[in-house]
């Protein structure tokens, strides 16, 4: 494990490292204009992600590269000294302020992949993860929406499930069960995404697979009595 040393100057300066790239953390960032400050940002994402449009990236009616922006070109407009890692905190040593990380790339030629670097002040902002409230199946069988990677893989599943019911050897009832797309969750990102995939499936869908059309059905699940409970 290497340790990350500071030169002379930077002794001076207090040391902030920021964990996570999301809202959070990049808030943290473009609001800390305090040049005495040594700031170091550890996250596996290089990018911080613009996430309401991401049911959008979902159907294509935005592209993923609109909604991303590099961490260093955020970070490079400030006047504060900032180095990014691209790399996971593993394990935070609170009592003596060391936080040990993981490379997100290769190792380095000796075959090294982890690192330390200490802090004065640990700001925490690796978001949250979706929760399935212990749902039997749902990890398994289940898409979640809350990265680009999410949305880009939602797509190529449902065009597979188009291709799939275009097959000459399916019944219908087996085409419909191919074709229906379940929500779960009725939130600003659930319904969203289920508008944006109707108007998908509807502008788009239905002029390269004619011949299933009819057959697509779309269900919105919420546990609540109606939807977008804010």
């Amino acid at each position: 494990v290497r340790s990350l040393g500071s030169s002379e100057d930077d002794n001076k300066k207090k040391r902030v490292v920021v964990l996570g790239t999301g809202w959070a953390g990049t808030s943290f960032l473009k609001n800390l204009n305090n040049s005495s400050y040594d700031v170091q940002v550890v996250s596996p994402r290089n990018y911080f992600a613009f996430t309401p449009l991401l049911p959008s990236v979902t159907c294509g009616s935005v592209e993923a590269r609109s909604i991303v922006e590099p961490i260093r070109n955020i970070v490079k407009k400030k006047n504060v000294e900032i180095h990014f890692w691209e790399a996971e905190c593993i394990k935070i040593d609170a009592e003596n302020k060391k936080v040990y990380c993981k490379s997100s790339q290769d190792t380095n030629l000796n075959g090294e992949e982890e690192f330390v670097v200490d802090y004065d002040y640990l700001v925490i902002a690796m978001g949250a993860r979706s929760n399935t409230f212990n749902t039997p199946g749902v990890v398994e069988n289940c898409h979640f929406l809350k990265e680009v990677e999410d949305a880009q893989r939602i797509r190529r599943s449902v065009i597979d499930c188009f291709e799939r019911a275009s097959l000459p050897n399916l019944t219908d009832e087996e085409r419909k069960r191919i074709l229906h797309f379940v929500v779960v969750g009725g939130g600003p990102t659930g319904v969203e995404f289920s508008a944006e995939l109707h108007d998908f499936v509807n502008e788009d869908l239905v002029k390269l697979y004619p011949t299933v059309k009819d057959l697509v059905k779309i269900t919105l699940l919420e546990a609540g009595d109606h939807i977008l409970n804010m």
